[in-house]
């Protein structure tokens, strides 16, 4: 990385590679879901859910949870790459090794944000199993951030 890109530069690179990771995210847990033959997390529902009633005192109808889901999943792995591209666009180093390490520490936030909201029960207490399905979903999300804001960045240089 040559130049240190402006603020807003690292905003817009990191929120597109934070949707490319979070696509990359959203087609592991399609497969590995498919496969063991389960539903998905509502989770991110959930959350989103208590904001609403928090912030503007409406409950959300059962109805709407599969697309607020959604919604919510993508709004927080593209924000997430925000941060991403905020903390990285004057890192240097491998862009791999950085996103794995971003993904990890997303997967730590939330197993803090999850039990202290009551919608997950704190670490120590996910079978082994479960505890490894999500943090390789985390990393896939890492990695690919990563992996997307270092070509974003890359190409970016090019240009000018």
């Amino acid at each position: 990385m040559g130049s240190r890109p402006s603020p807003l530069g690292a905003v817009a690179k990191g929120a597109i590679a934070g949707t490319l990771g979070t696509a990359a995210m959203t087609g592991a847990q399609t497969l590995a879901y498919k496969i063991q033959d389960t539903e998905g997390s509502t989770t991110p529902a959930e959350v989103a859910k208590r904001i609403i009633k928090g912030v503007f005192g409406r409950d959300v109808p059962e109805e709407k949870t599969e697309l607020l889901n959604n919604v919510m999943h993508w709004s927080y792995g593209t924000g997430w790459g925000v941060l991403y591209g905020l903390t990285q666009g004057s890192a240097q180093g491998s862009a791999m090794k950085a996103g794995l390490l971003f993904g990890a520490a997303v997967w730590g936030a939330s197993l803090v944000e999850l039990p202290a909201m009551g919608l997950a029960p704190p670490v120590w207490e996910y079978p082994l199993s479960s505890l490894a399905q999500d943090v390789g979903f985390h990393l896939v999300y890492g990695a690919a951030t990563g992996v997307a804001f270092a070509a974003i960045d890359r190409r970016a240089e090019a240009v000018d």
